[in-house]
């Protein structure tokens, strides 16, 4: 049959939005392809003639790239974003770098990363600025633990990899290679140390990039905070710190105790830390804060920060702070946590200053305070390995008590507040997906129903930038992970409009405490939305790869290089939990959990509801500075504040709760570890075991 002159119009023209679609997409793959020069060693760089002993400087270098010597670009020595000189300088640099071509700006990264591989503050510009510019604000940037493997991956791990690839790993390292396969398997810390228990879980290299990029996409001064951004910080940490008591329970440890000011600030440090990395230094057990005026990063001193805690501590008590002009500001959790990040939504820096920031410079430079023996700092000194050191989580459990003061004096949910007239949830049920988990060597049935089921693999790393050459090493490194499973509900809209419900659904460890007591153990494991027409009673299914907590899929070094990539990748943001760690471990014999789900209306609740959310919005907002953060309800709700029941009464349990609540629902689980599904490493873990005669 003909077609019409209006069809064939509108075929012509999707064919050409499809060639166009074609080119686009081709035309980014290139370049992704050409991005990628910037964060590889290339000895062969035109403007590179080599190093000209420990004291090179490309301030020096006459060949330096046109862009390096207009900008004077240099490295800075131990770069932190903890450092707010650091940050402003790298920020300024970045501004002025993406207006300029982009061909121009490659070939300057380029020669900055051949002549200084393991550089963080040559890593953080070229990541700041390409996020910048206005050619590659949506380019697929390779992970960090590709182009900087050494403030990722053990010493014995990369060892491991530069022996297999037959460099001589004490020459490039400067360590004894003969000892590299016991390296690369014992833990982190000693034996006797029971934080061990948890180094696989502070190591993982997805938790790492989380919080490294979120860094990234919620900067320091001078840039003004985004949207939410105090609340944010508060509540992200919150959930790492919750997420981490839950693994602790599991191994039989007791939840994190404070370490700052005002909490042990004063005394020995119990923990000891040793990353066996090059690229931090260690710390002893028990180990005093100097009393030092002055430290060399923090620029001020243990006495100074405690006089900070005091005062914002007196500001939560008023319920207000003070700004510069000694005008009162309202005290909420957004002005909160921007005062205590100190950024440039601070309400007053002077009179409350930087605590969150010199308190990691000051735990990660307490072995050489005053830069006196040139000590390299600790893992608490780079946002790249911060979370490795187990008073990381101390250290955030003091911020976070400053703001469970704050929420503590807010006037608590009611009941009433959390009912949505008219919706029901009548059952929630966990079940695994149909994957091939049944392949996996397991030693017990499964049950498919409201379990959850982890294990731990070992995989194989492609890692760049380790000796002089564009050849990549391999570098082993377990990680957990869980076989994939989907969230099933049936739900009733007895209203006569349509509506548009919003599931909020969290997971906690089983106790005898009090709610608000636990109410901080919530670890949110998904936000979504889903339309429902009027008197509707319908089930819906949602996918662990769907969670709005995790980070969308990352594109690996070699699928950028080979253009093996598609809209399912993720742009340069990689901000977002792991996938692989959503579920805890759990135990062998099954820990006892809680699924909690309530139902609450979205167009109330959504700051624009038509809005298509996507990403780890929950823990990163949504992409760009300038983005709102998609839900209006406080972060965390409805556990951001203590819930009382129609008496005004403190809630006893979440039983209660449901019963007061019929838009809420839960089910009990367990969460179950099966063990290592790794044959080489229970092949390692035999040879190692000394021989019988």
């Amino acid at each position: 049959m003909a077609t019409t002159t209006a069809e064939s119009k509108g075929s012509n023209k999707d064919d050409s939005f499809k060639h166009y679609s074609a080119m686009q997409s081709q035309a980014s793959k290139e370049l992704n392809k050409q991005v990628l020069r910037a964060f590889l060693h290339d000895p062969k760089h035109k403007s590179f003639k080599g190093h000209f002993g420990e004291r090179f400087s490309v301030k020096k270098d006459e060949n330096a790239s046109e862009l390096v010597k207009e900008f004077e670009i240099d490295d800075i020595p131990f770069f932190s974003v903890f450092q707010e000189k650091h940050v402003e300088e790298a920020h300024e640099i970045a501004m002025q770098m993406s207006r300029r071509p982009i061909e121009q700006v490659v070939d300057a990264f380029s020669y900055l990363r051949t002549c200084y591989p393991g550089s963080p503050y040559i890593e953080h510009l070229s990541r700041v600025t390409f996020m910048e510019h206005p050619k590659t604000r949506d380019c697929l940037l390779p992970p960090p633990e590709q182009t900087m493997p050494y403030a990722y991956f053990r010493e014995g791990r990369m060892m491991w990899g530069l022996t297999k690839k037959g460099e001589d790993a004490m020459v490039v390292m400067g360590t004894n290679k003969k000892h590299h396969r016991k390296m690369n398997i014992l833990p982190t810390n000693a034996k006797f140390d029971k934080e061990r228990r948890l180094a696989w879980w502070r190591e993982d290299l997805g938790l790492l990039n989380h919080y490294y990029n979120w860094h990234l996409s919620y900067p320091y001064p001078p840039n003004p905070p985004r949207d939410r951004q105090g609340e944010l910080f508060a509540y992200m940490h919150e959930q790492m710190l919750a997420r981490y008591d839950f693994e602790r329970l599991s191994r039989g440890l007791s939840r994190v105790q404070a370490y700052g000011p005002g909490y042990g600030w004063d005394k020995p440090l119990r923990e000891g830390f040793n990353p066996k990395m090059k690229f931090c230094s260690s710390r002893p057990a028990n180990m005093n804060l100097t009393s030092a005026d002055n430290y060399i990063f923090a620029k001020t001193s243990p006495d100074e920060l405690e006089k900070f805690k005091d005062r914002i501590q007196f500001a939560i008590a008023r319920g207000f702070l003070y700004d510069k002009n000694e005008v009162k500001v309202k005290m909420t959790m957004n002005n909160l946590g921007n005062t205590i990040l100190a950024n440039e939504g601070s309400v007053n820096r002077t009179l409350y200053g930087n605590i969150h920031n010199h308190g990691h410079l000051m735990i990660a430079n307490a072995t050489d305070p005053c830069g006196m023996y040139n000590i390299r700092p600790g893992p608490m000194h780079w946002d790249q390995s911060a979370p490795r050191d187990p008073v990381f989580y101390r250290w955030h459990k003091f911020i976070d008590n400053l703001f469970e003061e704050h929420r503590k004096n807010l006037k608590p949910h009611t009941v009433n507040e959390l009912e949505f007239p008219g919706v029901e949830i009548e059952h929630l049920n966990v079940k695994l997906e149909p994957q091939d988990y049944h392949k996996k060597k397991v030693d017990k049935p499964l049950d498919p129903k409201n379990n959850f089921y982890t294990y731990r693999e070992t995989k194989k790393y492609h890692v760049y930038n380790t000796n002089n050459d564009q050849e990549p090493i391999k570098v082993k490194n377990a990680s957990m992970d869980h076989i994939p499973y989907s969230f099933n509900m049936k739900v009733k809209n007895k209203n006569r409009g349509d509506a548009m419900i919003c599931f909020r659904v969290f997971l906690v460890p089983q106790t005898d405490e009090p709610l608000d007591d636990w109410r901080t153990m919530f670890i949110e494991l998904d936000i979504f939305v889903e339309n429902f027409k009027g008197n509707e009673t319908r089930e819906i299914e949602r996918s662990d790869k769907d969670s709005s907590v995790i980070a969308s899929r990352r594109a690996k070094f070699e699928d950028i290089r080979d253009g093996k990539t598609d809209r399912s990748y993720q742009n340069n943001c990689g901000c977002g939990w792991p996938l692989n760690l959503l579920i805890p471990r759990g135990s062998k014999q099954g820990m006892r959990g809680t699924i909690f789900v309530l139902a609450s209306d979205w167009m109330q609740d959504g700051e624009n509801p038509q809005e298509h959310l996507y990403g780890s919005w929950s823990y990163c907002g949504q992409k760009g500075s300038k983005s709102k953060y998609p839900d209006m309800r406080p972060m965390g709700y409805p556990f951001d504040k203590p819930i009382v029941d129609k008496r005004s009464k403190p809630m006893r349990d979440l039983d209660t709760l449901v019963d007061f609540v019929p838009n809420s629902c839960m089910t009990e689980v367990r969460i179950n570890y099966l063990g290592s599904w790794d044959d080489e490493e229970r092949k390692e873990k035999r040879e190692d075991q000394p021989k019988k005669n």
